[in-house]
């Protein structure tokens, strides 16, 4: 997502900025597989072609793609060459907060439009606070892993506990009815995906430890298919928040929903 267009440096005198092109790729593989999976959802909502429900397991993969790069790109940012930690830090806020804000007005605009399922605790409100609450653990480097793990079972266990009419202060920690996704379209809580996030972190000190790949990858940069999914990955944000009102009114052109 654009949130996650994080640059770093190459030392040679001068600075010239670079970004790693296959973090760009991957988000434009998955913005294109959420996209795939929300039409089959609206066809299914609007019972245009009703699927089996099973069909929506698939949908896991995107936000943990996301997630993941997510942490990645903030340890990304965090092992930069600085003079200070100030400035990073501070830019990881704004985003946090401008992504959490960009949630916000979603919750308004499907409040209007879905009011029997509106988004509460939606992905972005989860990732912009992500965001934030991470910046505490960057220090931890790829100990990030352990410490992820313990976060994710403490939110699967919280999950497995059902909580009738729970508060939005609740929902946002992870506890929630059983029946959530009958009540709100859209539902990330903190607990687990917040692990995930962490993981990434781990993750990015491993395989991006001192601004460098510490693996093996061509350059994917001179082709056209690369081109194509980098530039979905760096544009995933916008895509995301305009890609379902183009479903929907597609399928009131054609379908007359």
């Amino acid at each position: 997502m654009d949130y996650l267009y994080w640059f770093t440096k190459k030392t040679n005198k001068k600075s010239s900025s670079t970004r790693f092109i296959e973090l760009d790729i991957l988000r434009g593989f998955a913005i294109i597989f959420m996209v795939i999976l929300h039409i089959l959802w609206d066809l299914d909502y609007f019972n245009i072609l009703p699927l089996n429900i099973s069909v929506y397991q698939f949908n896991i993969i995107v936000p943990t793609m996301f997630f993941l790069l997510v942490g990645i790109c903030l340890a990304v940012t965090n092992n930069r060459p600085s003079s200070s930690k100030t400035t990073p830090y501070l830019r990881t806020i704004q985003r946090g907060a401008w992504v959490f804000t960009l949630g916000m007005i979603l919750t308004l605009l499907t409040a209007l439009a879905l009011p029997d399922r509106p988004i509460l605790f939606g992905v972005l409100h989860c990732i912009g606070l992500s965001m934030i609450l991470a910046l505490p653990f960057l220090r931890f480097k790829s100990y990030n892993i352990i410490i992820a793990g313990g976060i994710i079972f403490i939110g699967v266990l919280i999950a497995s506990i059902p909580v009738q009419n729970p508060t939005i202060l609740q929902m946002a920690l992870g506890f929630h009815a059983r029946d959530i996704f009958t009540q709100t379209i859209d539902y990330f809580p903190i607990l687990p995906w917040i692990g995930v996030c962490l993981l990434g972190v781990g993750l990015g000190n491993i395989l991006y430890k001192d601004n460098k790949r510490k693996f093996s990858f061509p350059d994917l940069s001179r082709y056209t298919p690369a081109k194509f999914f980098s530039w979905l990955g760096r544009h995933s944000l916008a895509i995301y928040l305009l890609h379902q009102p183009i479903i929907a009114g597609a399928l009131f052109v054609f379908f007359k929903i």
